[in-house]
């Protein structure tokens, strides 16, 4: 899918974040009107991809560029034909939200010998010839979100409120589940360290055990709901579950509910999907995490028509992707649960109010 025209939908955002200068390419495109810059996504099942896609092609075509999108529908071997399609429509600048970390090389290879710079957008691709890694500290996101959920279960515990099934119970071990994302996804290895880095503390005194851990092949739900039935079968008391995302967040609450243990057992993703968002005001999830997306996409499309015009850009750390440091533009997120909701979540713009209190019915 070719988009050409201009569309006005957001206005002019950047950050303008310090520390290291990347030197772009002297041949570039001379005017902004003849740059062209390739999109090649991975899927826009998720509500947030579909919402970036929408801002990065408004802020390129506000600047004048073209933007050729390619969607490719978790398919990887769709993925690989469709960026060497982008390569040879002579785009200036690739950006990439790979399917799988590694599944890329040669055609990547490709774009370098044809003097196109790779982007690769919110997920890390292990290539060589990657100039750029746009996304969120990963890290940071896992460890807040668990760090959120250990501090709940403490304060229940201290406040009382924890009822122990029987006396064996009452030592106050936490039983934690951890659902981690797609193994492919480069994102999925950092939220997890993120998570032990929340929990290793815990685990260490023998306050938490983990009663089961997986992960999700294509991010689906899927595997989110088998485990937790299967630990519910078993008799195993789940205290608290880390997601990686809200859409596996989705998935084991939807079994919890089934056993009525929604809202019992503190649920935390991330991600701010309205679905997840209307959970926490509703008291069966417990945090989830809200990333600018405006700011992510909006300054990645900025940046593309910025290295494709041979300007140099700027960026805030460097992240080592198996072959060599690439410089790295991270952004900060945020924990979200009831307290912040309205503070972080409305006054963003990312979901009204009226959208995530529907189900309430109480007036707010």
């Amino acid at each position: 899918m070719q988009i050409r025209k201009s569309v006005w939908l957001y206005g002019v955002c950047i950050l303008l974040l310090t520390l290291v200068m990347v030197g772009c390419g002297s041949e570039k495109a001379e005017k902004t009107e003849d740059i062209l810059i390739g999109l090649s996504l991975d899927s826009i099942v998720v509500e947030r991809w579909q919402r970036e896609l929408e801002i990065l092609v408004a802020t390129v075509n506000e600047l004048g560029a073209e933007i050729d999108v390619q969607i490719a529908n978790e398919d990887i071997d769709k993925q690989n034909e469709q960026i060497k399609y982008l390569i040879e429509q002579d785009v200036d600048v690739l950006i990439i939200v790979p399917n799988d970390a590694r599944a890329f090389y040669d055609v990547i290879s490709e774009a370098e010998r044809n003097g196109i710079e790779v982007i690769a957008y919110d997920r890390l691709i292990m290539h060589p010839d990657v100039d750029l890694y746009v996304s969120f500290d990963n890290v940071s996101i896992g460890k807040g979100i668990a760090e959120k959920l250990m501090d709940t279960l403490s304060l229940k515990t201290e406040t009382g409120l924890a009822q122990p099934a029987d006396e064996e119970e009452a030592a106050n071990v936490y039983n934690l589940l951890i659902i981690n994302g797609d193994p492919k996804d480069n994102n999925s290895k950092l939220l997890n360290q993120g998570f032990y880095e929340g929990i290793n503390g815990y685990i260490e005194s023998g306050d938490a055990v983990i009663v089961g851990e997986i992960w999700a092949n294509e991010w689906r739900e899927t595997y989110a709901k088998e485990i937790v039935e299967d630990l519910l079968a078993k008799g195993t008391r789940i205290d608290g579950i880390i997601a990686a995302n809200d859409v596996l967040a989705t998935g084991a609450i939807e079994v919890l509910s089934k056993n009525r243990l929604a809202g019992e057992v503190f649920v935390v993703s991330q991600d701010a999907e309205l679905s997840a968002c209307q959970r926490i005001v509703e008291g069966s999830q417990l945090a989830t995490v809200y990333k600018p997306i405006y700011d992510l996409a909006s300054t990645t499309g900025k940046m593309a028509v910025s290295i494709a015009k041979g300007e140099e850009i700027i960026t805030n750390d460097t992240i080592y992707n198996e072959y060599k440091s690439i410089p790295y533009l991270k952004l900060d997120a945020q924990v979200v649960d009831l307290k912040n909701m309205e503070q972080v979540v409305v006054k963003s713009g990312f979901h009204r109010k009226e959208d995530i209190y529907r189900n309430l019915g109480d007036g707010k």
